[in-house]
């Protein structure tokens, strides 16, 4: 086994939610040699090879790793830490144990921008998507939280360039 732990360190208010949590932690390995794996595996992710860091978001919840120290920001109670704790650990070692048949990927990727993905929805403020406005569905679909299927009126014919545009920006 690669990663025998993440240890918590602190939990604190997140400043940005204050109904949610951060939390330093520390691996018990150096994560650095498997970065470049998880990097291909989140399309959101933000690597610098260099400096050794990867920063990715999983379900609204945000990891940033430096070599060896783990910050997730955005979760609900110590609870959820711990399983999002155990979920980083078991990924870490499914990675690495699988990193033979994955191809790692040392670029870093740039972010699809939010006014690009507006650019191209409806612009109907239809809320059909569960969004008050295109614009927070664009900002949704921007961090991977939504999906472009989530958007009705993206199927209809007269959207077909702009749907084919939107699914390769984010293939």
């Amino acid at each position: 086994m690669f990663l025998q732990s993440i240890d918590i360190l602190d939990v604190d208010l997140c400043v940005q939610l204050p109904d949610k949590f951060v939390a330093r932690t520390r691996a018990s390995a150096d994560l650095k040699e498997i970065m470049p794996y998880l990097n291909g595996m989140f399309r959101t992710s933000v690597y610098n090879h260099g400096d050794g860091s990867i920063k990715f978001t999983n379900d609204r919840v945000e990891y940033t790793i430096i070599n060896d120290q783990v910050n997730i920001a955005k979760f609900a109670n110590r609870t959820e830490l711990h399983e999002l704790l155990d979920w980083l650990r078991d990924l870490i070692n499914d990675t690495y144990e699988s990193r033979a048949e994955m191809t790692p990927l040392y670029a870093r990727r740039k972010p699809v921008p939010v006014f690009f993905i507006y650019s191209l929805l409806p612009g109907t403020n239809c809320q059909m998507c569960g969004e008050k406005t295109c614009m927070a569905f664009a900002a949704r679909l921007n961090k991977l939280e939504a999906d472009i299927d989530a958007c009705p009126p993206l199927s209809g014919q007269e959207y077909d360039a702009s749907r084919r545009k939107l699914e390769g920006a984010f293939a």
